[in-house]
């Protein structure tokens, strides 16, 4: 049976649907490398033609396909977020609703590439509009997103011949460097698929194969110049290079207070653990000793400002990190009586009577009580 044949002709939509959804279960993987993203993404620029091609079921082969992408996407985050809300049914809904807002972006971003480049003449423009694109999709969203790159299609795991080039560039670099590739292979793909065809009709169908045909030398220039990019990385292994020179750094100490139950006996830590805790960690010379994120409660301002001072007053030399949780008063609520939770991090020491810093959580992230020693902030 004929590869091309089967492929894009009598099993199209098969194929094309379930290898994405496959391959950007890969592709999202905490770990994941640039290897499977572009495979991803290949693959997803070869089938760009037929997926928006003017039909009647161009609407269904872009919500399924936009679907399987979420599908593939969750999977490798299902176990991890059965436990983030209050019951397993209300995380996976919300990780399949995410998913699929992050693979509707994807599919965006390949219908405005695969658009464009039916409309320039420039080979340079062809080959460069969908590395552009995808940069400034997955750059927009970790702006305007709380977490960041967290929620982005981008490489998770940077080392590899190209990790030089993120200090200097940022994510965005590398998420450059990925659609560049996803270029170069599928246009690969694309004139392996055209062949020796002189069908007219179906050079005229499939005008990004035949355009990718046409630019060859474009794509190989682009290639090699993703290929140059990547000496670097042979020659000076050592890349990328630190900050400032290890004589000039200053090293500093870091302890995280973790109290045993085999040591204090308590299921649930009191203020005075964390403390006693904390002098112990003092004595083998930590300069900032840090608390687990909710260590303790306050229930007032009068109880947190008293908790302050006693650690103060305890605990002499370092500065010390504490995380903590207060109730508050609702500042919507005008006749105070509905309250709010709030987690915060204070950075006090013997030094200064108050706080020399107090930050808030702006966006907390939905979870449960976990083991204290998961969620140490060092």
């Amino acid at each position: 049976m004929n590869v091309r044949q089967f492929v894009f002709h009598d099993h199209q939509e098969v194929f094309f649907i379930t290898s994405a959804a496959i391959l950007s279960g890969f592709a999202l993987r905490p770990d994941s490398t640039i290897l499977p993203i572009v495979a991803t993404l290949s693959l997803l620029l070869v089938y760009s033609p037929f997926l928006f091609r003017h039909d009647n079921n161009r609407i269904f082969r872009i919500a399924l396909t936009t679907t399987s992408l979420a599908v593939g996407t969750s999977l490798p985050r299902l176990r991890a977020s059965q436990e983030a809300l209050s019951t397993p049914g209300a995380s996976i809904t919300a990780l399949l609703c995410s998913s699929l807002v992050l693979s509707s972006f994807t599919v965006s971003a390949l219908y405005i590439s695969t658009k464009i480049s039916t409309r320039v003449t420039s080979p340079i423009s062809q080959a460069t509009i969908f590395p552009a694109v995808w940069a400034t999709l997955w750059c927009t969203i970790s702006y305007i997103s709380p977490v960041g790159h967290l929620s982005t299609w981008s490489v998770a795991d940077n080392t590899d011949a190209y990790g030089w080039i993120a200090p200097l560039l940022g994510p965005t670099g590398k998420d450059w460097i990925t659609g560049a590739w996803a270029i170069v292979v599928s246009q690969a793909i694309g004139r392996w698929y055209i062949g020796p065809e002189d069908d007219e009709d179906l050079l005229d169908v499939h005008t990004t194969q035949r355009n990718a045909h046409n630019n060859s030398t474009i794509t190989s220039a682009l290639a090699l110049f993703l290929v140059f990019l990547t000496i670097p990385s042979f020659i000076f292994p050592s890349l990328p290079l630190p900050i400032s020179a290890i004589d000039k750094s200053t090293p500093l100490t870091v302890g995280c207070a973790l109290p045993t139950y085999q040591r204090y006996n308590n299921h649930v830590l009191t203020l005075d653990d964390y403390i006693r805790e904390s002098d112990k960690i003092r004595s083998f010379g930590a300069k900032i000793i840090l608390w687990p994120e909710g260590a303790v409660v306050f229930h007032s301002t009068t109880e947190r400002q008293d908790a302050f001072r006693e650690i103060t007053q305890r605990i002499r030399g370092p500065y010390v990190g504490v995380s903590f949780e207060e109730t508050i008063s609702d500042p919507a609520d005008p006749t105070g009586r509905k309250s709010l939770t709030r987690t915060g991090l204070a950075i006090l020491s013997h030094n200064s009577a108050e706080p020399h810093q107090i930050y808030y959580k702006r966006h907390l992230v939905p979870g449960k009580s976990f083991s204290y020693m998961s969620l140490c902030l060092c």
